[in-house]
């Protein structure tokens, strides 16, 4: 009898320290795009836009404090427009999603523009939607190999309906990628579903894009062209299957309770990711859903995949004490944003995240062979 021992690792997320910023008094809690930046000289900073307005403000991590804001013209000569979204490629390249249009301008610290690149129309002639570069659904917009890879809204009414196009920054040339949006069940009917059905989020690791469809079990892994797409199976061991709203009345309230998938961030610095999923709930009939669904929902959990996305772990956080559509990444870990209304300890004049770090457990088992 030849007996050898296995060790199983497990990994989940523990809860460390806090950081705070005080907001200053005209910057606002409601964000939709939060990304962190580094400067060539290593400097870090939380840069998120204010609110609706047209102003990306940067906060030094060191210290705590506002370092420095970008006011953008909606008009004049260096008028914007209303922007939605944003990417930075450095401080003298900043990409500025349009609030309904398929048009980004890039531009310098100062707000000057540098250029303006137009998407709605590929070199194909197909038409392209406007799509905004967000954290609270992360789906970031890309520059890479010279090319800026963006994003169309879905449009289930024409065909072909492409997630992704590449904008070819000599040129302007626009060209759209071959992976098109999946079909759920439920979503062709318009007159069925609420619109929110094709949310999605996406990461780059560098060699693939990576797409997390809020109501679809599998992600879809692409090669940058998108030419190659692998599918694979991610499912959380408390979500039994999604639940899709299929009646716009009480739309928002089953948008709170019912099941489904979130955002997905890739950590470049452990070779993983996190995949959020809301569990299925009830909420009282007094909340407001859609203050609810801004700042993230009731209860959710967070899997943890390997390189090869394999699930490796899986951890549940408790109800009402943090905003997953607010989180980041750096060296020390994964950050969740603790502004979340109903947790105690909420204050709309500051920023609060919490640092959870990847750790492993052991989990020992006898496998024994003749």
């Amino acid at each position: 009898l030849l007996s050898c021992e296995k060790i199983n690792y497990m990994y989940y997320l523990e809860k460390d320290s806090n950081m705070t910023f005080d907001l200053n008094y005209d910057v606002e809690p409601y964000i939709k795009a939060l990304f962190p930046y580094t400067d060539k000289d290593g400097h870090q900073y939380i840069s998120f836009q204010n609110g609706f307005k047209n102003q990306i403000v940067f906060y030094d991590i060191q210290t705590k404090e506002m370092a420095f804001k970008i006011d953008l013209d909606i008009e004049g000569d260096n008028g914007v427009g209303f922007f939605l979204g944003y990417y930075i490629d450095s401080l003298d390249s900043i990409y500025l999603t349009s609030l309904q249009l398929p048009e980004i301008y890039s531009v310098n610290k100062e707000g000057k523009i540098n250029k303006k690149f137009y998407y709605g129309k590929s070199k194909d002639g197909n038409v392209l939607n406007a799509c905004n570069s967000l954290s609270f659904s992360y789906h970031p917009i890309l520059k890479f190999n010279n090319n800026l890879f963006v994003l169309s809204e879905c449009n289930r009414w024409k065909y072909p309906n492409p997630v992704s196009a590449m904008i070819d920054l000599n040129t302007g040339n626009v060209q759209e990628l071959p992976f098109e949006y999946p079909r759920f069940s439920g979503a062709d009917n318009k007159k069925k579903n609420a619109g929110v059905e094709l949310y999605f989020s996406r990461c780059f690791n560098g060699d693939k894009f990576i797409y997390s469809f809020f109501y679809e079990e599998d992600v879809f892994i692409t090669s940058i062209d998108h030419n190659i797409v692998e599918r694979v199976n991610v499912k959380s061991n408390y979500i039994d299957r999604v639940v899709m709203p299929n009646d716009y009345n009480g739309t928002l309230k089953s948008m709170c309770e019912n099941p489904n998938y979130g955002n997905l961030l890739y950590d470049k610095y452990r070779d993983v990711y996190y995949r959020v999923c809301y569990l299925k709930t009830e909420i009282d009939n007094r909340e407001n859903y859609m203050e609810l669904w801004d700042f993230g929902r009731k209860i959710f959990s967070i899997i943890i995949l390997d390189k090869n996305f394999n699930i490796i772990g899986e951890t549940v956080f408790p109800e009402y004490t943090y905003n997953p559509n607010l989180m980041y990444i750096d060296e020390k870990g994964l950050y969740i944003s603790e502004n979340h209304y109903k947790n105690t300890n909420y204050d709309d004049d500051k920023l609060i995240f919490r640092l959870f770090r990847l750790c492993k457990s052991k989990e020992k088992y006898n496998d024994s062979a003749v």
